[in-house]
């Protein structure tokens, strides 16, 4: 369900560059707003005695290949007035989504926004959760009663995976953030779940 923006409307969502993406920017940080606002709500209602469950789902949804999966759908791209030649990677397409979310807004109101993300983000809420979740959210998502301790010792992070009480595996990386993330990916990667009943 495309929805054609007002002349004035549109190049302000679809331009992009360091002078002419002035109202890009600022319509794409109205439009996260809209985006948060709509799946807080919405997941709310499904998850209302597990707001870390909905927590974790909104971060998949909202991410930014979620939606640059759906700006691509919709063909945003082609939409996209350029001042230079710029790559068109997931990270802007998403910057599009939020600011075709806020033109939505400006030019028909809230209710028309939410329509619309009902019928192009929330009707994907399966797909997209299942395929664009990051390792550490689809590990928190599918085991909730997971945990990552973290060691420091000397410049080196020493990272244990338990599901529960159960010591699944452990890693060692030099950066904290990368570290828990290569630890939830080793755990799916290499399918050490398959083997084990929690």
């Amino acid at each position: 369900m495309k929805i054609e923006l007002k002349e004035k409307t549109k190049i302000r969502v679809f331009s992009h560059g360091p002078v002419e993406g002035k109202f890009n920017r600022i319509y794409a940080f109205i439009g996260d707003g809209i985006i948060d606002f709509y799946l807080r709500q919405k997941l709310f209602q499904v998850y209302f005695n597990d707001l870390k469950k909905a927590s974790i789902e909104r971060s998949i949804l909202a991410s930014t290949r979620s939606l640059a999966y759906v700006a691509k759908l919709l063909n945003l791209e082609e939409e996209i007035v350029k001042s230079e030649q710029v790559n068109v990677s997931d990270s802007l397409l998403a910057t599009i989504f939020e600011a075709y979310c806020c033109g939505i807004y400006l030019d028909y109101g809230l209710n028309k926004v939410f329509e619309f993300l009902e019928e192009e983000l929330w009707s994907r809420r399966d797909f997209l959760i299942e395929n664009f979740a990051d390792f550490i959210s689809k590990l928190k998502y599918e085991y909730p009663n997971s945990r990552i301790e973290i060691q420091k010792i000397g410049n080196i992070y020493k990272f244990k995976l338990y599901i529960g009480n159960n010591f699944i595996l452990e890693t060692n990386h030099h950066n904290k953030h990368e570290g828990k993330y290569e630890i939830a990916k080793k755990f799916f990667l290499e399918k050490v779940y398959s083997q084990q009943r929690f």
